[in-house]
């Protein structure tokens, strides 16, 4: 602990300016410098070590006193030491900037690493102590580099931050969220979003009074924007929240000290704030619910199901959502408490992929306190008039929580809800209606899969943070982060013109599908409006076919027992023959019986509930061929929607790769073999015995369903539509449901429109990156003079640190450029 205090506060500090010098002089590593040992007085001692560089070993000798340390004689030789005072051992700068670009893009297995180099030099004859080895004192440097390197990046960003004009009394590090409360004297984001990403955040409430390099650009974006105009449901940024359950950290490590460098994390204390403010919150709003709950179940007791307030679905919908996914349940167990210390990380991104907080769980669960912790983090970093676009993948329930529990309560004004893309399918069709960013204004073509991709960039970490130091687990992703955030930066202009040339091709889809419908926009207006209100008002409690439906529920419940009852004899199987990790089989097995045991005693209850009457109504039905074959159909339907979520969301991408199972594959066959044809052949059935006459009057076909592609179905497909089988049989179904050229219409409108909120998105995010870029160039130019500043100026000009941008600019310029719609007047005044 002393030493990592020393570390922390005497050798990094001090070792800040004499790297950017020796980084000058060796013209990035390339050169070796002359280094002159100074004269020392009484003070010194001796120090032996040995020095890896990049093709051997050598014995170096030094003379140390407190005035020239170990750590700055050999940092001028081209060397970082392995211990502050008196090392054993030191590694050639060139090595360790190898091994760091390397660890960027690999799992970091020091280890292996040592052990192979260790080989390596016992190859070409050096002497390597075999019982100590190199390993723990190579950790060390190599830790200890990687700090220096960010504080060197941290310094020369404060020195930047000190010459922006006007002066920003915004730190630069992330304050604690609970120290963040919102200032509406604050007119732009703090410099802390605008480092995150300056797409989102860069160009909010600048004034550009320098803009000489960019004034064709500049010219060319007020004319796009001009064009295209503006809509007030635009959100100003878009981000997305999900928790990964597979970056966890085993119990029982060794509690490592703090490192000394910024973080992306939230502070533990911040989170706990927010969970015992939830708890709270609940707790005294749970009886003010229950009256409020029981008296709109009075006032509409012949309506049956109600819009809770504020909201734009039925609880039974939320409901159902909730049912759907395991992620709105905080009591599911997804990672084991007993076994793991850390259970997961959950991130907060915004839509180009780029990290903005990330919470450390340590809960079994999907708690919602972190996703509310991270929001509030968010909101603590912006001006009281930015309003944001959350993509969720249970955006809905996060919704009704903050509504009905008062969460959020100053910034919910601020927030538009949405759901990924990509976990849209795991809910109820009127849920996807308002919810599906394909269907709500403002989210443009964004997916809200960010997390997903950024799981993936991190999956190689998982086997060492497995068994990491809490401390180093973080730091450890902290890094990675760093890395993504550089990497994303020099792509920026591409990125832009990427998704500039893809909407265009989606646009000019959209308006041919429009022209070839031959129906007007204002009648697909209307009728798109007649369709979001018909499926998503309230179902009537008493509707005429109430004992159906309990029938229809008491088939479903039937068959869900049966399929988790054959589930979890096929786990009790993988259990004994050791298929899969044990720990993650027995969590399973418990949430099988878990469920077995919910439906068994659901089943017992809708028996109940069925009565005389409803036995009376299953004898007509068992009297009518075509009812039970419809009801069939509907049952089956439903069940193949079920599979089709479980398969969309349930089983994650990222944990389908770590966890594909035998009882996947037999789900996945039997849903599209079993489940498919049967409902096919029911549904040839129905439409026979309405040629024959003996339907009832009026009833109409149902539509197959196409085997080929089931898994490959889009949010707007028939199977999401009960066309047949519900309460349409007086044959009289409207336009928006029942007339293609109104149905294709209706979604080339939808695409159309998205596809124009992506426009003027993709352009305000082209104006931002000219706005940030040009003030953090003239902070560059205002430093120049200042002998205090000449090496950070030279690190700017020659290295790969955070202001390395700048040798990008002319390619953004190129990329920025070429985003211009054909018909835009810009293509007259700067073309």
């Amino acid at each position: 602990m002393r030493q990592w205090q020393r570390w922390s506060c005497d050798v990094i500090p001090s070792l800040v300016q004499p790297y950017l010098s020796y980084r000058r002089l060796s013209n990035r590593f390339r050169n070796p410098v002359n280094y002159e040992p100074p004269t020392l007085v009484e003070c010194h001692f001796p120090v032996c070590l040995g020095a890896l560089f990049m093709v051997g070993l050598r014995h170096v000798d030094l003379v140390v006193c407190p005035c020239v340390p170990a750590a700055l004689q050999l940092l001028w030789m081209g060397y970082f030491p392995c211990a502050p005072l008196g090392p054993s051992l030191a590694v050639s700068l060139q090595f360790l900037s190898l091994v760091r670009q390397l660890f960027m893009r690999m799992p970091p297995n020091t280890s292996a690493w040592c052990e192979s180099f260790e080989a390596y030099l016992a190859g070409m004859g050096y002497r390597v102590d075999t019982k100590e080895g190199i390993r723990r004192r190579f950790s060390n440097a190599y830790h200890w580099y990687c700090i220096l390197e960010i504080s060197l990046d941290e310094h020369v960003q404060q020195q930047l931050q000190k010459s922006a004009s006007p002066p920003l009394d915004i730190p630069l590090a992330d304050p604690p969220p609970s120290h963040c409360s919102p200032d509406s004297s604050q007119m732009r984001p703090s410099e802390y979003l605008q480092q995150r990403c300056p797409l989102c955040f860069g160009g909010h409430g600048r004034e550009s009074n320098n803009q000489q390099r960019h004034a064709a650009l500049w010219i060319q974006l007020e004319q796009l924007l001009k064009f295209l105009g503006s809509s007030s449901a635009d959100v100003d940024a878009i981000v997305c929240i999900d928790a990964c359950f597979t970056q966890k950290c085993r119990s029982g490590q060794l509690d490592d000290p703090v490192n000394p460098t910024a973080t992306v994390f939230l502070s533990p204390e911040d989170i706990h704030a927010m969970e015992s403010e939830v708890d709270g919150l609940r707790k005294s709003k749970s009886s003010i619910n229950r009256r409020r709950d029981q008296g709109s179940r009075r006032n509409h007791g012949d309506e049956g199901d109600v819009i809770e307030e504020g909201m734009k679905i039925t609880a039974s919908v939320l409901k159902g959502c909730n049912e759907s996914f395991t992620a709105a349940d905080e009591r599911r167990q997804k990672a084991s408490t007993q076994f793991f210390s850390d259970t997961g990380v959950m991130a907060l991104l915004c839509h180009h992929d780029r990290v903005i907080h990330l919470a450390n769980m340590t809960s079994a669960g999907e708690k919602q306190h972190y996703a509310l912790a991270l929001i509030k983090a968010l909101f603590g970093h912006l001006p009281s008039n930015f309003h944001i676009g959350l993509l969720y993948d249970i955006g809905c329930q996060l919704e009704q929580s903050c509504r009905k529990w008062g969460f959020l309560k100053p910034f919910l004004p601020r927030i538009s809800f949405a759901i990924s893309v990509f976990h849209a399918f795991g809910h109820q069709w009127p849920c996807q209606l308002i919810y599906h960013p394909r269907k709500q204004e403002g989210f443009g073509l964004s997916d809200g899969e960010g997390c997903e991709r950024f799981w993936s960039s991190i999956k190689a970490l998982i086997p060492s943070l497995r068994v990491s130091g809490y401390h180093q687990r973080l730091f450890v992703i902290d890094f990675q982060v760093r890395h993504l955030d550089m990497k994303s930066l020099t792509g920026l202009g591409q990125w832009l013109l990427r998704r500039w040339s893809h909407c265009q091709e989606k646009k000019a889809t959209a308006s041919k599908g429009l022209r070839r419908c031959g129906v007007d926009i204002p009648t697909l207006q209307t009728e798109w409006d007649a369709q979001v209100s018909a499926q998503t008002k309230p179902v009537p409690r008493h509707s005429s076919k109430a004992a159906e439906n309990v029938i229809l529920q008491i088939m479903e419940t039937q068959k869900s027992l049966e399929n988790y009852e054959a589930r979890l004899e096929v786990l009790e199987k993988d259990l004994l023959h050791g298929v899969a990790d044990m720990t993650d089989l027995n969590i399973q097995i418990a949430e099988c019986h878990n469920k077995i045991m919910c439906f068994k005693q659901a089943l017992q209850r809708q028996k109940t509930v069925l009565g005389m009457n409803g036995y009376a109504n299953l004898a007509k039905i068992q009297n009518s061929a075509y009812l039970q074959l419809q009801m069939h159909a509907l049952s089956i339907k439903k069940r193949i929607r079920d599979r089709l979520r479980q398969r969309k969301f349930e089983l994650e991408r990222l944990e389908r790769s770590y966890r594909h199972t035998v009882s996947e594959q037999r789900l996945q066959y039997h849903t599209e073999a079993s489940l498919a044809s049967s409902y096919n052949n029911l549904c040839l059935q129905m439409i026979g015995l309405i040629h024959k006459g003996k339907a009832p009057r009026g009833s109409i076909a149902p539509l197959l369903i196409p085997r080929d592609s089931l898994f490959k179905l889009d949010v707007d497909d028939d199977i999401w539509q009960d066309v047949g089988l519900g309460d349409d049989s007086d044959g009289l179904l409207p336009p928006w449901l029942a007339d293609e050229r109104v149905c294709s219409g209706i979604r080339s409108l939808l695409e159309l429109r998205r596809c124009e909120e992506e426009e003027r998105r993709l352009l305000q995010e082209k104006k931002n990156l000219v706005l940030w870029f040009s003030e953090e160039w003239r902070s560059i130019q205002r430093i120049r003079g200042g002998a205090e500043f000449a090496l950070a100026d030279e690190y700017h000009q020659q290295s790969d640190g955070p202001m390395g941008e700048f040798s990008w600019g002319d390619e953004w310029d190129n990329n920025l450029l070429d985003m211009d719609p054909p018909s835009s007047p810009s293509k007259r005044v700067c073309r």
